[in-house]
């Protein structure tokens, strides 16, 4: 939900992550390489979490994050989306997210159960976020077409946050977070029924 209102053509965020774009292109850096970029930060911010260095974590995950908010952009800017660039994305995000969730979790017994329930609520969201796109069969400047959702990447983050500055609550805010994949999950399976019926 925020990666949309803040990505939205024009807002501030947006500017900003067209200019970097831009920037990188100039630089001679492909979608690919940030989308390579982003796994090896992902990675490292998983390690960091599980060795108890929450706070480098976090701010390696942040780098995570905006390589994987320009590789799209410098695509789409530069020499164009292409179905591997879309592959490697998806694939890198999930692997990413969960390494993150095992690095945070593996250390601590008391997290097994709440890291288990939300993995298994990404699960669906995903099998209902790839057969809603893929049935959709709609083109559009993104090569992987996105149904509308609660959670994004930056929900995900403020997750992590949570985990960061209050570790106390973050029993509470995976279960929270669990419900929110379900209502998430919910609203694509809504708008794919919509969108099929429609076509």
């Amino acid at each position: 939900m925020l990666d949309t209102v803040l990505g939205r053509p024009g807002s501030w965020m947006a500017r900003i992550l067209d200019a970097l774009a831009r920037a990188l292109l100039r630089a001679g850096v492909g979608p690919d390489a940030l989308t390579y970029a982003a796994l090896a930060f992902g990675l490292a911010a998983a390690w960091s979490f599980y060795a108890g260095r929450h706070k480098l974590a976090f701010a390696v995950l942040l780098l995570s994050g905006l390589a994987d908010a320009l590789d799209g952009r410098v695509a789409r800017l530069g020499p164009g989306s292409t179905p591997w660039g879309g592959v490697l994305d998806l694939t890198f995000d999930r692997v990413v997210e969960a390494a993150v969730l095992l690095g945070i979790a593996l250390p601590h017994r008391h997290l097994h159960m709440p890291a288990l329930v939300l993995a298994c609520t990404w699960y669906v969201n995903l099998c209902v976020f790839l057969a809603v796109g893929a049935a959709s069969e709609r083109s559009g400047g993104k090569l992987i077409q996105y149904p509308p959702g609660l959670l994004e990447r930056t929900e995900s983050l403020l997750f992590v946050l949570v985990v960061v500055i209050a570790p106390r609550l973050t029993v509470a805010a995976a279960y929270v977070y669990a419900g929110l994949e379900v209502v998430t999950a919910a609203q694509r399976f809504h708008h794919g029924r919509r969108a099929l019926r429609d076509m």
